[in-house]
């Protein structure tokens, strides 16, 4: 494996080499339940096992350099999802995916590793596909309510402010796209939303200023990160 020409190598304080890379994963099943933090603890204790050879942090207490570009909510399925580390030796994308598969917990399966093409802040959106069923609605009322509710000139919910503090603001000139659909006894919704550092808008305050406009708690909600766009709409590599 040879660096690209056009990367920029890391070096650390004692002049080891740091090869940057990216590793895609997809993180659903029973570890969409999973915090961020034990992710973090999953995926260092993977690491070791799997003998992959990456740069650990310098200190009292050395632990693995790890980075990952927009952590999930609790709960949320990711098809998506990545974390940087940075290569101390020689090692191929395919051994690291394949080492890394054998020691991962279910529910989390690496699908490819590759260089650090962009840095996270250029994550602009996030697509969600959103399978949703609520009693008393068929699969077709559901759809007819959804696509009615959000496409409304204006739709308030409650959102936590950087204070902790619930404020009412506007979530529809943020609603980037969206389409819905029956399916079975439910719906299935596709949702493009703000995502990244200047703005977050999480589909589960769409989903609850729904269920507070009819009174009513949804029975499946099962919401799958399925992207990550940049700002020209092309996914985050």
């Amino acid at each position: 494996m040879s660096l690209k020409p056009s990367m920029k190598n890391v070096v650390d304080i004692q002049g080891t080499l740091c090869l940057p890379i990216r590793i895609y994963f997809v993180k659903q099943g029973p570890s969409k339940y999973m915090s961020h933090l034990d992710l973090m603890r999953c995926m260092t204790r993977t690491i070791r096992r799997a003998g992959v050879p990456i740069w650990y942090t310098e200190g009292f207490n050395p632990h693995p350099f790890m980075t990952f570009a927009l952590p999930l909510s609790l709960g949320t399925a990711g098809l998506c999802e990545s974390m940087d580390v940075r290569l101390t030796d020689s090692m191929g994308f395919d051994e690291i995916k394949t080492r890394l598969n054998a020691a991962l917990c279910e529910g989390i399966e690496v699908t490819e590793v590759n260089y650090v093409r962009e840095k996270a802040t250029a994550i602009q959106s996030a697509v969600y596909r959103i399978k949703l069923a609520m009693t008393g609605m068929s699969g077709d009322e559901l759809s007819a309510a959804l696509e009615d509710y959000l496409s409304q000139a204006e739709i308030i919910v409650q959102k936590k402010n950087k204070k902790k503090q619930l404020v009412d603001i506007d979530i529809k000139p943020h609603i980037m796209a969206f389409s819905v659909c029956a399916e079975g006894d439910g719906a299935v919704l596709e949702i493009r939303l703000p995502a990244g550092n200047a703005l977050n808008i999480n589909p589960n305050i769409v989903l609850k200023g729904f269920e507070n406009t009819h009174g009513a708690v949804f029975t499946l909600c099962d919401v799958v990160r399925e992207k990550l766009l940049t700002e020209n709409g092309e996914v985050f590599r």
